[in-house]
């Protein structure tokens, strides 16, 4: 899940345990407002919290009638967030607990049978998930998580200007809001790798310096394999090897290093990283190829303003997906164009009032089957949020979102493809998405 502040889930998170000369990374959580610290019989501090957002959305979308259907603009939608932080220490001074993060934020199913039915099926919406789920181990030499929860890039990042609103591009609010995934894009953000189970390490601050690793088997959370059988094997944790293109990621490497101090009034914030991760092997054909990716960003602050922004690119293709290589000759060509993605941004502060806006771009293979068009995806974001009072937040924000790629079609999700790329000669008309979206609301965090 994405994670930000005002948003599905945070990038920013308040430090229930603040770090303090050289010793490790604070324990963060997913939102700055916790509740009331309780012991448990265990001799455990136990922490709860979490919020209840209403929010107004108005949705206008490429490709939102057919001959048969209309899709209305406008929607009321609400999310409910639940943390639990548990955390104790031992008596030699070894600091250690869990973090949950409950939620209700998954996208509406609908009922099998007639389309034209009455009813729909709401358990997507309202049944409770697991988004995150760590334990951790802290003591001077650093911290160790262990758990489904964000990789060491996104622990360290910086320039990831997202403090207003409901967090713009990446709080993930307008892909709900959204119909069809084809319709949302794909920005490559800090937080789209997701909350794969890893084993991350976070070492302490020395001179202005931290660092961090993780890693990761595989591209899924939660518990078990899975899949029940080898039959379904696209769908199995442990899948190294299939009949046939999976783009999927395996043996997920992440690494940064980030430096923070000031010059005065002005505090700064550099990190760069490092994204790499094996593909899994076509037993038929040519396999995808491994992503390298290098990640860089830093933000400045001073008199209520923050600056900053990220880049990432290098060998892979959107959403931190494999790609099939070109190996040249007919029935192998393929568009394989680097990955190349930025967001920039500013938010400003004044008493209890934040606005800040953002802009991000991202060029990519896409669909690899059109060997000459590259997909172009854009967006931006404006907004503000105003803290009426300790937990309640009112908020407003625009999102516009534009993907393209000449021979691609958006709206069916299918490409040009022809002899040269092992398919049979069709033309697909060039279709790309819009997506704008109005989100209004309050938020109440406990």
């Amino acid at each position: 899940m994405r994670k930000l502040l005002l948003g599905s889930t945070a990038v920013a998170a308040a430090a229930l345990f603040a770090p303090s000369g050289a010793m490790a990374q604070g324990v963060s959580f997913s939102d700055s407002s916790m509740g009331a610290a309780g012991t448990s019989m265990r001799g455990l501090e136990v922490r709860l919290g979490g919020y209840y957002r209403a929010m107004y959305n108005y949705t206008n979308q490429t490709g939102d009638n057919n001959a048969t259907t209309r899709l209305g603009k406008s929607d009321f939608t609400n999310e409910i967030e639940i943390h639990i932080l548990a955390s104790g220490k031992a008596a030699n001074g070894l600091q250690y607990g869990v973090a949950l993060e409950i939620e209700n934020d998954a996208y509406r199913q609908p009922q099998a049978g007639n389309p034209a039915t009455n009813s729909v099926s709401n358990s997507g919406k309202n049944t409770l998930a697991f988004d995150e789920a760590w334990a951790y181990l802290a003591g001077p030499w650093g911290q160790i998580r262990y758990g489904d929860e964000d990789g060491a890039i996104q622990q360290l990042q910086s320039g990831h200007i997202t403090g207003f609103g409901v967090g713009g591009l990446d709080s993930g609010d307008q892909y709900q809001q959204a119909i069809g995934g084809n319709q949302r894009a794909q920005f490559n953000t800090v937080n789209d790798p997701g909350d794969n189970t890893k084993l991350i390490y976070l070492s302490p601050q020395f001179l202005g310096f931290d660092a961090g690793a993780s890693f990761s088997f595989n591209t899924n959370d939660g518990a078990n394999s899975g899949c029940d059988t080898i039959a379904n094997a696209a769908f199995c944790d442990r899948t190294s090897a299939i009949a046939g293109v999976n783009t999927r990621r395996r043996n997920e490497l992440q690494a940064a290093l980030r430096w923070r101090g000031s010059f005065g009034p002005v505090g700064l914030t550099a990190t760069v990283g490092y994204f790499g991760a094996n593909a899994i092997r076509n037993t038929t054909g040519i396999s995808p190829q491994s992503i390298n990716l290098i990640w860089a960003g830093a933000a400045a602050t001073a008199y209520g303003f923050t600056v900053g922004g990220w880049y990432t690119g290098g060998q892979g293709n959107g959403g931190f997906n494999t790609y099939v290589p070109d190996r040249g000759g007919i029935g192998n060509r393929r568009d394989d164009r680097s990955l190349n993605s930025f967001l920039i941004g500013a938010t400003y502060t004044i008493d209890a009032i934040t606005v800040g806006g953002h802009f991000a771009r991202s060029v990519s293979a896409g669909a690899q089957d059109i060997a000459t068009g590259a997909r172009r995806e854009t967006g931006f974001a404006v907004g503000g949020n105003y803290r009426v009072a300790p937990g309640l937040d009112f908020f407003a924000e625009y999102i516009q979102t534009q993907r393209k790629e000449a021979g691609f079609n958006f709206l069916t999700g299918t490409g040009s493809t022809s002899a040269a790329s092992g398919g049979a000669n069709t033309t697909v008309q060039t279709v790309g998405s819009t997506v704008g979206t109005v989100l209004a609301g309050f938020r109440v965090a406990f």
